[in-house]
């Protein structure tokens, strides 16, 4: 089958020695603290952790997003409930973050820069949620508003291609298996 046209262009992005200046020292920290890599990789859980943990954030930022469209029509009361629910998912996106870093130590060659890029798009659209966060606390609720949903636009694209790594790559499937010797899948 045939990978999607944005997959391609992604796959096909010059980006190794960029890719590389931060692979290289995160790979070499996780070696030196397997303690680390182990918390962070899910390997004591039986399962990757960070797929478990991304609905956190992008349940909340889709919660203030929704309550955002609620407090356009009208519904006061949702305003809060947005600034809460983004506030949420940032925090919550720290933790999404820190796992999916340490499964990307585990990636090679052109799954490794498809991963670059979707960690690039959450990154991108996290500064965007925090732009929309500091508006809101300046009382600049409409920009706050306009920046959430460009973030949400870019997470999306994000979210996309972490499904790609997945599902095309099988990236971080059967992982768990093989540190603890098994091999069945």
């Amino acid at each position: 089958m045939r990978a999607p046209w944005l997959l391609r262009v992604v796959e096909r992005l010059p980006l190794d020695e960029i890719v590389d200046v931060f692979h290289a020292p995160l790979r070499g920290f996780l070696a030196r603290h397997p303690r680390v890599r182990r918390a962070l990789d899910g390997s004591w859980l039986g399962h990757p952790l960070h797929p478990a943990l991304i609905p956190l954030p992008i349940g909340a930022f889709t919660t203030g997003l929704v309550l955002d469209a609620a407090t356009l029509f009208g519904c006061t009361w949702a305003a809060r409930g947005a600034d809460l629910a983004f506030t949420i998912g940032l925090v919550a996106a720290v933790p999404a973050v820190l796992t999916g870093l340490t499964e990307w130590s585990y990636l090679e060659g052109t799954s490794r820069r498809v991963a670059f890029v979707h960690a690039a798009s959450n990154v991108a659209s996290t500064k965007l949620m925090v732009g929309s966060v500091i508006l809101r606390g300046m009382e600049l609720r409409g920009a706050g508003m306009v920046l959430s949903a460009l973030g949400f636009v870019v997470l999306g694209v994000g979210a996309w291609l972490g499904g790609e790594l997945a599902f095309h790559y099988g990236a971080g499937v059967g992982r768990i298996s093989e540190d603890r010797g098994n091999t069945d899948r």
